[in-house]
């Protein structure tokens, strides 16, 4: 007779308890890893989006919040250079305020300066050629009869002192160029030609319309004429000009890049440092202002370039399309801002 086994009921009650446990315990776990995936999902979607809204229309989700001041804020010095220039004052604008650019962070130590843009056709940078022609009228130019001015020194003579002008600044400062190259030279042989002459007007090229050129010639001792040649005496002017703000316009080498042929002599103003730059490198005007926009626009790089006398910073800022452009100056010291009379503006400061 086979012999019944017994149910050790003590035995299942302890793994039915068991088998509840783990039940539970896998439960449990299960639970936690859906929870942080959930939040995980959360965490991805942009701010003030949950986890319930992500069916909602896009349209209705708040923007995705951008700065603009990374872009700025660290502005590279570079080109640190030499060379002998006579420092000429820069206008101050002390009391100047205008607001920051709409999205731009300026640095601590700038402001905004608000500008139309018709002012990109004035002042001592702007480009005149056969592609940019000067806009401004007679009476913007602030010009100057020659003959008249309280400061002309008897070193030079005019050709037409009755219907020469040229604009005031640079009138200055050719007067103090005709000054110290008597005293270095004694020659009195310099004629000034030609100054701000008419669109079209005989004798005139583009950058006369400007009444920042100004047209040479030497006067001979047996009464005629011939062009300032860069020999002795004329030397002189030829290697210092750029002291006092001003560049030979047109030269023979760069015809094919100022359109215009060399061999007369037309120096154009365009301040310190810039002449002093242009000459030290061998640009004209067009590879200057090129330059410039190429490697030295606000907030990508600044040119720092020095003289015996002062170091300045100087940088482009392109135009706004708006027809009002918020130009970036420090919000202390010296500086100037002229146009270069295509897409932008050029900011010269002194900074010691």
């Amino acid at each position: 007779m086979a012999r019944r086994r017994r149910v050790r009921w003590d035995r299942l009650t302890v793994a039915a308890v068991l088998l509840i446990i783990l039940i539970f315990l896998f439960g449990s776990c299960v639970q936690r890893c859906s929870d942080r995936s959930e939040e995980s999902s959360a965490a991805e979607k942009p701010a003030g989006q949950s986890a319930e809204s992500s069916g909602s229309d896009p349209a209705e989700q708040p923007a995705a919040s951008t700065s603009t001041s990374a872009s700025i804020v660290n502005l590279p010095m570079v080109v640190t250079e030499q060379n002998p220039a006579e420092s000429v004052p820069i206008v101050t604008e002390a009391t100047t305020t205008a607001a920051e650019p709409a999205g731009t962070v300026l640095p601590e130590n700038y402001k905004a300066v608000s500008l139309s843009n018709d002012a990109i056709h004035t002042g001592n940078l702007i480009l005149v050629n056969q592609d940019n022609p000067c806009t401004l009228k007679k009476d913007e130019l602030d010009l100057e009869q020659v003959s008249a001015a309280a400061d002309k020194p008897d070193t030079y003579e005019i050709s037409y002192p009755g219907h020469t002008f040229v604009n005031s600044g640079a009138l200055a400062k050719f007067n103090r160029l005709m000054r110290a190259y008597y005293s270095a030279t004694g020659n009195k042989e310099i004629m000034f030609n030609y100054g701000w002459l008419e669109v079209g007007k005989e004798k005139s090229n583009p950058e006369s319309a400007s009444a920042l050129d100004i047209q040479l010639h030497v006067k001979r001792s047996d009464g005629g004429y011939e062009y300032v040649t860069n020999k002795n005496p004329y030397a002189w002017i030829f290697e210092h000009m750029a002291s006092y703000g001003f560049v030979l316009r047109y030269p023979d080498d760069k015809a094919d890049i100022t359109g215009e042929r060399g061999g007369y002599t037309a120096i154009r103003y365009v301040g310190v440092p810039h002449a002093a730059y242009m000459k030290d490198h061998d640009l004209c005007l067009e590879e200057y202002l090129a330059a410039l926009k190429g490697a030295y626009t606000f907030g990508q790089g600044m040119l720092e370039y020095s003289t015996p006398e002062s170091t300045y910073h100087i940088y482009y800022f392109p135009a706004s399309k708006t027809g009002t452009t918020e130009v970036p100056v420090p919000k202390t010291g010296s500086y100037e801002i002229s146009g270069n009379n295509t897409d932008g503006f050029i900011v010269t400061t002194i900074i010691g």
